[in-house]
């Protein structure tokens, strides 16, 4: 395997020179192109190991997804974070650094000693956290005590002085809540999922809160687990209830269910019964109707993850609370003809 020295003798430069070309620092262009052309002839693997040491980090932040046992996997079974992860790794890629990406359950006998390795094992430089159930997470006062850069994806439900970028569902759900008041809309359900789970939570709390200003005060809500299949069912237990003008789905794919069940029983949508889901998945257009959602920009707020994550590990942070604000997108599933 060659070394540096050994580009930079071929390439007619010196080692420091092949350096910042191969970090993508300021060189001249031929110079640099000359450096990347010889690396590449020379089969060269940057020392990755050495510039750690010498920078004292490690070049890598995780992305930590927190599940349960006890609830469906909508990390592995979903595409529901694909965006996500596209916008922090635009940023990470931007900025030359390496992402980790895990999950792990709440339940994991083991997590404690994770977190613990985090913090003192010098793998890392920074975590963010998407912690989807609401539970004491002791974990916090570990990062804190030890100054170790994080960021919480979701409220800054977890304390005030949490780190944290606000995915701002109670907003998203008063979207919802609006949009049904304006066509007149009485006889409301929600299919919800989780009742642990903090979205869940915030978007009942947001839709609810929006139908009482509208003066809009009958609302059926059933709990699911954001999959396709609870969507069918908890439709089905809806549809036995009596009559219905809309439902709010929290997630697209248990809206793509309801639509599914309805569509099943000879119901139309949105002409029998609107819809409206959560997130603004791919599926909302490969479902008939096309869905009308929510839109957390959740490309946008894993770019602000990872830039504000970054902005920590390199002391031009100290706290982060911030957030992206939802907007309603509006398709053929919600508005009666």
């Amino acid at each position: 395997m060659s070394t540096l020295k050994e580009v930079a003798h071929v390439a007619g430069v010196s080692a420091a020179t092949a350096s910042l070309a191969l970090n993508g620092r300021k060189v001249n262009e031929a110079t640099r192109q000359r450096v990347l052309r010889t690396a590449r002839h020379l089969n060269y693997v940057p020392n990755r190991v050495g510039r750690m040491l010498k920078a004292s980090k490690s070049q890598t932040i995780s992305l930590l997804f927190m599940t349960s046992s006890r609830h469906a996997d909508i990390v592995r079974h979903t595409a529901l974070f694909y965006y996500l992860i596209e916008g922090i790794l635009g940023v990470v890629d931007e900025c030359k650094y390496s992402l980790r990406l895990e999950v792990k359950s709440h339940e994991d006998p083991g997590l404690a000693a994770y977190f613990e390795n985090v913090v003192h094992d010098k793998s890392l430089d920074g975590i963010i956290i998407v912690p989807q159930f609401v539970r004491h997470y002791p974990f916090l006062e570990l990062f804190q005590a030890n100054r170790f850069p994080y960021v919480m994806f979701r409220p800054g439900r977890f304390g005030l002085e949490t780190n944290y970028v606000d995915i701002e569902n109670a907003a998203g759900a008063r979207l919802v809540a609006d949009l049904f008041a304006s066509l007149g809309y009485q006889r409301i359900a929600m299919i919800n999922g989780p009742e642990s789970h903090v979205d869940a939570i915030e978007r009942e709390r947001g839709f609810r809160e929006g139908l009482a200003s509208a003066g809009v005060a009958d609302l059926v809500v059933k709990y699911g687990d954001f999959m396709i299949h609870t969507g069918f069912s908890m439709m089905g237990e809806i549809a036995r209830e009596g009559p219905l003008d809309a439902v709010f789905c929290a997630n697209d794919y248990m809206a793509a269910g309801a639509i599914k069940f309805l569509s099943e029983s000879g119901r139309r949508v949105p002409h029998d019964v609107a819809v409206v889901g959560y997130d603004n998945n791919d599926i909302c257009e490969g479902i008939v109707p096309s869905l009308t959602t929510v839109d957390h920009r959740l490309e946008e707020l894993g770019r602000m993850l990872a830039q504000e994550l970054l902005a920590l590990i390199n002391g031009q942070r100290t706290v982060i609370q911030k957030g992206i604000p939802p907007r309603l997108i509006e398709r053929d599933s919600h508005r009666k003809s």
